[in-house]
């Protein structure tokens, strides 16, 4: 599968430094590369109002640390205070754990450090390191694997969602869907870019989804006040359904909350499907044979 090469404008490029000189500044990093950028630019013209163009610029970036700590919840929360001209989802991991994983096969490591735009190194050179050639048939084995496992998990809590909100449970059910939308993102994430991650905040999740979806993955979305207010409902309840006292659900935000849900995890049915389908005509292609994975649930779940 061709893999393609990021580009970004000058002015983009002159957006990102700003923010990328403050991060090395207060981190240290060794290298960080773009692996990916979204435009979304609206325009609007009228007899009676003046031409309007809006942009919007979402980066995806690997921010790679001279040490293994894990901050990237910290530098997460940074990026998103002090970076003003649009919008930045960043993973971060030690130099350490970045080079044991692409000398393990890592298919997401390997793409972004070799096609990635390279945007800052602590030396001024290319990251130097040998990328192995990544097998198809391999690429697909371990995305079915991964899609089998993280959709049973979705659906299984989708469907003690369902039960907890027929029996009028709807603290439950919206704290099961939490970890249904979760399971689902991971999927769909470990199928894409074979990243794996461990983050639980949804919108970081369904952010980091963005980044291959084309759009599709505003099927669950966050423009409106009531759009807004429902997905607080589900962010919540991974932590309030649990621990606070006072957090309560009614029945229709239960309701409107499992339909969503239920649609959401359709449209990553299909996704994670059309890619597996596209994967395997690589594999097919290449002459490479193929191990499949057997589901453990029936696998009518999954098509």
């Amino acid at each position: 599968m061709e893999n393609k090469t990021v580009k970004l404008s000058n002015l983009q490029c002159k957006e990102l430094d700003e923010v990328i000189t403050s991060l090395v500044a207060k981190y240290k990093t060794d290298y960080i590369f773009c692996f990916g950028c979204l435009n979304d630019t609206k325009t609007a013209t009228g007899c009676f109002a003046e031409d309007i163009k809006v942009s919007d610029t979402h980066y995806f970036l690997l921010m790679i640390t001279t040490e293994i700590t894990r901050i990237e919840h910290e530098v997460q929360d940074y990026v998103n205070t002090n970076f003003e001209n649009g919008t930045i989802t960043i993973i971060v991991h030690g130099m350490e754990t970045v080079t044991n994983a692409i000398a393990q096969g890592s298919r997401f490591f390997t793409t972004v450090c070799r096609d990635g735009l390279q945007l800052y190194s602590a030396s001024g050179l290319r990251l130097n390191i040998e990328y192995p050639n990544l097998n198809p048939a391999t690429t697909f084995t371990k995305a079915q694997k991964h899609f089998y496992h993280r959709f049973e998990m979705a659906w299984g809590f989708q469907e003690s969602a369902s039960t907890s909100h027929d029996n009028g449970m709807y603290n439950n059910c919206v704290f099961e869907l939490h970890q249904s939308i979760e399971q689902a993102c991971i999927a769909v994430i470990r199928v894409y870019m074979a990243y794996r991650s461990d983050m639980h905040n949804l919108a970081r999740l369904l952010n980091i989804c963005k980044c291959f979806s084309d759009g599709q993955i505003d099927l669950f979305p966050r423009r409106t006040e009531e759009d807004k207010r429902l997905f607080q409902i589900l962010v919540k309840s991974y932590s309030d359904a649990r621990y606070k006292d006072t957090y309560q659900v009614s029945d229709s935000d239960a309701e409107d909350l499992c339909l969503r849900v239920c649609e959401f995890c359709e449209l990553i049915k299909r996704l994670c499907n059309e890619k597996l389908a596209a994967y395997r005509k690589e594999a097919e292609e290449a002459g490479k044979e193929i191990e499949e994975y057997l589901p453990i649930y029936p696998e009518y779940i999954f098509k």
